[in-house]
C-alpha cells in the first residue's frame, strides 16, 4: 500500500514539475530538481510495491527506539536544524562539512579524523557539483569570490 502511495505521489510530483515555467536564458531549468525528486519517488514506490506484493510470510515486527535511540533521533534532527540555519552565514560547503562530519562521528563508530575526511569530501563535492559545475546560487560564506 505504501509503495503504491509513493508511486502515485511521484506521478503527481512529475505532473506538477511539468507545469513549472522557466526562461530560455537559464542554464538549469527550475523544473529539473522536481523532475529528479519525482522520478526517484516514482521508481522507489514501484520497487517497494513490487517487493511487498511478492513478499510471502509473516509481517516483521518493528521495534520502536528505546531511550538511547530516541536521543539519537533528537540529536540528529537538532543537528539538521543547525545545518539549515548555518547554510546562509557559513555557506553550503562549510556547513555541509560541519554537518556531515558531526553526523558521521555521532552516528557511527568512526574516529574523528575519518569523520572529518568524509565531511571534507562532502563539502568539496557540494561546492564542485552545485556551485562550480551547475552554477547554482547557493551561499558561499567566507569562500565567495
Amino acid at each position: 500500500m505504501g509503495g503504491c502511495f509513493l508511486a502515485v505521489l511521484g506521478l503527481f510530483t512529475l505532473f506538477a514539475a511539468s507545469m513549472i515555467k522557466g526562461g530560455m536564458e537559464e542554464r538549469l531549468p527550475p523544473r529539473t530538481l522536481p523532475y529528479v525528486v519525482g522520478s526517484i519517488i516514482l521508481i522507489s514506490g514501484i520497487i517497494l510495491a513490487i517487493k511487498s506484493f511478492r513478499f510471502k510470510g509473516e509481517d516483521p515486527t518493528i521495534q520502536w527506539p528505546d531511550r538511547q535511540g530516541a536521543m539519537r533521533i533528537l540529536v540528529t534532527l537538532i543537528s539538521l536544524i543547525f545545518y539549515i540555519g548555518l547554510v546562509t552565514p557559513l555557506g553550503l560547503p562549510l556547513s555541509t562539512f560541519l554537518y556531515v562530519s558531526f553526523s558521521v562521528w555521532y552516528l557511527g563508530t568512526y574516529r574523528i579524523l575519518y569523520a572529518l575526511l568524509i565531511g571534507f569530501v562532502s563539502g568539496a563535492i557540494s561546492w564542485l557539483l552545485f556551485i562550480y559545475l551547475l552554477e547554482l546560487s547557493f551561499p558561499m560564506g567566507p569562500f565567495h569570490s
